[in-house]
């Protein structure tokens, strides 16, 4: 039997992982680091720097957050869980020569991060949770009242 509350319930807690994922991408969208494979700071900082480079933060890596089904043993739809991949490229290079971590060019990697596409994603997010939010409420109705009709 299908349960509409469970997959509700499944499409929201999906939909709020999504936007997690899509906050962090936001909140990390300036946290800049250095280059892969560079010695870092080499350039606009000084020797001194480039020392530092092993030190040098990592680049924030971005995800980007989809649906898949859930189904049951025979195939039927059991609800839908939130999947996540790195976005690719995760960094691009970025102009910061006053970076304590630029390389001799002045380049630091920046997150591949599209702020408006992540709003809409969110915004999107926040439409399907309330959806599965209005199935989950309108499905503990009807329970409620079957069950006020057979007592």
């Amino acid at each position: 039997m299908v349960d509409p509350i469970a997959i509700a319930g499944s499409g929201m807690t999906a939909q709020a992982r999504r936007l997690a994922a899509g906050a962090d991408n936001i909140a990390n969208a300036r946290s800049t680091g250095a280059l892969p494979g560079t010695a870092a700071g080499a350039g606009a900082a000084g020797a001194g720097a480039a020392a530092a480079g092993a030190d040098a933060p990592r680049p924030y890596a971005p995800v980007s957050s989809g649906q898949a089904a859930v189904t049951g043993p025979d195939g039927q739809g059991m609800g839908t869980r939130a999947v996540f991949r790195a976005t690719q490229p995760a960094f691009v290079p970025e102009f910061s020569p006053d970076s304590p971590f630029a390389d001799g060019d002045g380049m630091v990697a920046a997150p591949n991060v599209d702020l408006v596409g992540e709003t809409v994603a969110m915004t999107q997010g926040l439409d399907a949770y309330k959806a599965n939010l209005r199935v989950f409420e309108a499905a503990d109705e009807l329970t409620r009242e079957a069950l006020n009709l057979t007592a």
